[in-house]
C-alpha cells in the first residue's frame, strides 16, 4: 500500500507543475497587449465612404429634429428657409477646430458656423460634420506600458490611457468631456462622453496578419435614430526595397 501511495504522489508532481505553469501563463497572456505602434497609411479603397455616411447622418439627424419639433414640411427634413447650413444639433464641439478630423477625437472646439437653435438647443455646424468626414492620410501611433498616443498627418494628437478609468478633459472652448479606454480582447476601445450626453467610441484592431489597422469611429447622439459608424483601414508601410 505504501508503494502505491508513493507512486501516486510521484505522478501527482508533474500534474501539479502543469497546473502551476498554466496558472502562471494565463496572467502573462492577459497582460500582453497587441502592439499598435507604427506609422499607418490610409487605404481609401478598403475604407467606408465617410462622406456618404456623414451625409446620411446629417439627414437622419435633421429629420429627427423636425419630427420632434412637429416640422417636416421641407424635403429631406432640411428645416425652414431661415435655416443656415444643415441645421444639425451640436455635439458639444467634439468635431470642431483642434479636433482629430475624421477620427472624431476630442478635444475640438467648433466654430459655430451654420448653427441654429431649436427644441434641443445648439446644433452641429457644417464645418464640424466636414471634419468628421475627413480621412487622415496616416496615423502615427506610439504605445508604451501605460498610454498610447495617436497623431494624425496634420500633427494633432490624442493620448489614451487603457486603464479602464475615466480621464477628464476640456476642449478649447472649455466644454468638458471624459474618456475611458480599455482593451476588449485584442481591440483597443476608447469611449468619450460629452456634457450633453453624446457618445463617441473609437476602436483600434489589427488584422490577423498584423499588416493592417482597422479604426472604427462610432458617434451616438439623441438627435439620430441610428448611430453614425465609419470604418477606416490603414496599411503598414512596406519595407524599403519590397
Amino acid at each position: 500500500m505504501g508503494k502505491v501511495y508513493r507512486l501516486m504522489a510521484k505522478a501527482a508532481v508533474p500534474v501539479g507543475i502543469g497546473v502551476l505553469a498554466l496558472s502562471l501563463a494565463a496572467p502573462a497572456r492577459a497582460a500582453s497587449k497587441v502592439q499598435l505602434s507604427g506609422k499607418w497609411n490610409f487605404n481609401l479603397g478598403q475604407s467606408d465612404d465617410a462622406d456618404q455616411k456623414v451625409q446620411d447622418a446629417k439627414i437622419n439627424s435633421d429629420h429627427s429634429l423636425n419630427e420632434t419639433a412637429g416640422g417636416g414640411s421641407y424635403p429631406g427634413g432640411m428645416g425652414g428657409p431661415d435655416t443656415p447650413g444643415m441645421g444639425i444639433p451640436t455635439n458639444g464641439g467634439v468635431y470642431g477646430r483642434g479636433g482629430m478630423g475624421g477620427m472624431g477625437m476630442p478635444p475640438g472646439g467648433g466654430s459655430g458656423r451654420g448653427q441654429r437653435h431649436g427644441t434641443r438647443g445648439a446644433v452641429i455646424s457644417d464645418e464640424e460634420w466636414d471634419r468628421l468626414a475627413e480621412n487622415p492620410k496616416y496615423l502615427q501611433i506610439e504605445q508604451t506600458s501605460d498610454h498610447i498616443t495617436v497623431t494624425t498627418d496634420n500633427g494633432v494628437e490624442q493620448t489614451l490611457y487603457p486603464d479602464g478609468k475615466k480621464h477628464d478633459g476640456k476642449d478649447e472652448n472649455g466644454k468638458k468631456y471624459s474618456t475611458k479606454t480599455s482593451w476588449d480582447g485584442d481591440t483597443l476601445v476608447a469611449e468619450t462622453k460629452m456634457v450633453r450626453g453624446e457618445r463617441l467610441t473609437q476602436s483600434f484592431r489589427l488584422s490577423d496578419d498584423g499588416k493592417q489597422l482597422y479604426v472604427t469611429t462610432r458617434f451616438e447622439d439623441s438627435s439620430m435614430s441610428v448611430p453614425l459608424s465609419i470604418r477606416r483601414v490603414y496599411d503598414m508601410p512596406k519595407a524599403a526595397g519590397k
